[in-house]
């Protein structure tokens, strides 16, 4: 009987090698969390310091904060200068108030014209479900 070469295991001989270039996630340096499933509070990401039980890789951690990462809070936290959640949450409630007052404005214009479905109010009620969901996600 012949000798199948292809599931013959031989010594490998010679030094070995890492590629260094495949053992290291790009995914773990911080220029790549806007990637990440990060959540709205500082507390709650695993990113978070060592002695809070992350994996401390994050340079902007800060224990009862906001997050300063993600986009869409850092937006609207480059507006109040401020990471407390609390001043974070009544800014986005009074911006939840204003963009409700603009999505009815846009709903009763839209009425008058036919009911005829308006980019504009489209906008106003995407608008509206994200500052909702961002006041959902920190409370």
């Amino acid at each position: 009987m012949t000798e199948d070469k292809l599931f013959k295991i031989e010594k490998i001989s010679g030094e070995i090698k890492v590629d260094e270039r495949k053992t290291k996630s790009p995914y773990n340096s911080i220029k790549n969390f806007k990637y990440a499933n990060l959540p709205a509070k500082c507390n709650d990401c695993v990113y978070r310091s060592r002695d809070e039980g992350g994996n401390g890789k994050c340079e902007v951690y800060e224990k009862d904060a906001a997050c300063a990462i993600r986009k869409d809070i850092a937006k609207y936290l480059e507006q109040i200068d401020t990471r407390d959640v609390n001043d974070l949450k009544g800014i986005l409630d009074l911006l939840a108030k204003m963009n409700l007052e603009n999505y009815l404005m846009a709903n009763a214009q839209s009425r008058l014209d036919g009911n005829i479905p308006d980019r504009n109010t489209r906008a106003e009620v995407n608008s509206l479900m994200s500052i909702a969901k961002l006041i959902i996600e920190l409370s």
